[in-house]
């Protein structure tokens, strides 16, 4: 009896350094795979998948060892295993918008769609990313509100913060003028933007004439800058068009209201 105690014993504990040298060599080679792959993205998604990971990678390990050591000692783990498997299945289906948030969540990491701080927007909310987990996104608009996403419920996004933005300005000046001197006005207040915006992707170019309307002719203005600069970008050049649109007595366009009496 003794004999058979100690076999069993030393089974076991061979069982649990065996499963502890297993994870953690797994453990080693996930790690130098997502140090890797932290250097084209963001640590915080590189660290978020590796935990992911680690802890699916040890749950698995140790109920493998869990069964091997019952069976060690004698435990049907056939039955046990099938009683887990009925376990499981209820528990899932308790669980499933909780499961739907973490699928959803490594589906986002995974996929690369979005990160903290960039400017998104989800069914209709636009803010930026203020924290990304495996249940939840949380959004903060310019305003300061703050929504509150579970993953299931995030299934399309326009993200504003992967590539450039193309700005297209258009500026409305009155027939009053000519058209050689607006576009003298317009090209002056370009060059003066340009000298107070360091970030400029593509210069500010006039495109020309965009429409022509009722009250006003329609001048249409073109320059790329990075993401979430495109606010900034418009105000300099607005301003600097109206300053010389006043220094050289062009007239901006506004709508006129005639008055006859009859």
């Amino acid at each position: 009896m003794e004999k058979i105690l100690t076999k069993e014993v030393i089974t076991t504990i061979c069982i649990i350094l065996f499963a502890l040298l297993f994870y953690m060599a797994i453990k080693q080679l996930i790690s130098r795979v997502f140090l890797k792959k932290a250097k084209h993205h963001s640590n915080k998604k590189a660290l978020t998948l590796l935990t992911i990971l680690t802890n699916v990678v040890k749950y698995i390990v140790l109920a493998i060892a869990l069964l091997m050591i019952l069976a060690t000692w004698g435990v049907d783990t056939k039955a046990l295993v099938a009683s887990l498997g009925v376990a499981g299945a209820v528990a899932g289906l308790a669980m499933q918008d909780m499961i739907k948030d973490f699928i959803g969540g490594a589906d986002i990491l995974t996929e690369d769609q979005f990160k903290v701080g960039d400017n998104i927007e989800i069914n209709g909310f636009r803010g930026n990313v203020i924290y990304l987990g495996m249940k939840i996104t949380k959004i903060r608009a310019y305003t300061g509100e703050v929504k509150i996403i579970a993953n299931r419920n995030i299934t399309s996004v326009t993200n504003y913060s992967i590539m450039s933005a193309i700005c297209a300005i258009d500026i409305g000046l009155s027939y009053d003028n000519k058209v050689d001197q607006i576009e003298k006005v317009l090209q002056t207040a370009i060059d003066n933007a340009s000298k107070k915006i360091n970030y400029l992707k593509k210069p500010i170019t006039i495109l020309g004439i965009e429409e022509l309307k009722n009250d006003a002719i329609i001048f249409r203005v073109e320059a790329e800058v990075p993401a979430m600069k495109n606010f900034e970008f418009n105000r300099i050049l607005l301003k600097e068009v109206l300053k010389e649109a006043e220094a050289n007595n062009l007239t901006l366009s506004y709508n006129k209201v005639d008055v006859h009496n009859v």
